[in-house]
């Protein structure tokens, strides 16, 4: 069974989320969510191409993996020894320019939402 190695920024980002959930829906929605989130992220241990191909799907050169769990996605890479957690995004944020520095909007629309 390989190794689930986590990055910092994951790390940061879930750390956030709790912060965030707990504020907004309170500690028994935090706990669910999370949990549902780690048990996704730890069964890639038995089976390490559940998620869907970044490249496949948006055309992006990567060999990173991707899946969708409780409005977020988690993007990974599966190496010879370990599975690397890369990131987790919210489907409101824009992943595309975060992770691969590939802009999906328009000026026009940057300007419009203040970003």
């Amino acid at each position: 069974m390989k190794k689930l190695l986590y990055s910092p920024d994951y790390t940061e980002k879930i750390k956030n989320l709790k912060i965030y959930l707990d504020n907004q829906f309170g500690s028994d929605v935090r706990k669910r969510v999370i949990k549902d989130i780690g048990i996704k992220v730890r069964s890639l241990r038995d089976n390490e191409n559940i998620g869907y191909s970044v490249r496949d799907m948006y055309g992006v050169d990567t060999d990173c993996l991707c899946f969708f769990i409780r409005k977020n996605y988690v993007f990974y890479k599966v190496d010879a020894d370990c599975i690397y957690i890369i990131n987790i995004y919210n489907e409101r944020e824009d992943f595309m320019r975060n992770l691969f520095g590939i802009r999906t909007a328009s000026d026009e629309t940057e300007d419009y939402w203040n970003e």
